[in-house]
């Protein structure tokens, strides 16, 4: 009897412990970066949090991490680039994989010192300040008696 409930609280342990592990455990495991997050938030993980704590663990999957959040949450898909951003990750390269994941490229974007940006990744908005026309050009309207030849 003793070695049937000492086997029961056991393996309740170990099943506890299994459904508790954490991204840490799943990506040392080889779970999937879809796989580590969905994990991560179907036991209640924030999924900033989850992105946080796996980019910690393997900052070189970033892309892989920033469109495997957006996929499980697309409606949190800013919350996460902005996660992504403070951790360090390229603010293009986080609106970027963000896209990636099925984010709606106007509704994503990362944050600059003025605000948000409105711009699509890549684009960099109006050209500089261009000249309506050209400067003038010294003696373009022909020659006149001081010019050196009459040709």
């Amino acid at each position: 009897m003793k070695k049937a409930v000492l086997g029961v609280a056991l393996g309740a342990s170990l099943l506890s412990g299994i459904a508790t592990a954490d991204v840490a455990e799943y990506i040392k495991a080889g779970y999937t970066m879809n796989q580590v997050i969905a994990n991560a938030v179907a036991e209640g993980t924030a999924v900033e949090a989850a992105v946080t704590e796996a980019l910690a663990i393997a900052p070189e999957e970033a892309d892989a991490i920033i469109a495997a959040a957006v996929a499980n949450r697309p409606d949190k898909a800013q919350e996460i680039v902005d996660a992504a951003i403070a951790k360090g990750v390229k603010p293009r390269d986080a609106v970027a994989a963000a896209i990636a994941g099925g984010a709606d490229p106007s509704k994503v974007s990362a944050a600059t010192a003025a605000g948000r940006s409105s711009l699509a990744p890549g684009r960099t908005g109006a050209a500089p300040g261009m000249p309506s026309s050209p400067p003038p050009i010294a003696g373009a309207g022909g020659c006149d008696d001081k010019c050196p030849s009459k040709n």
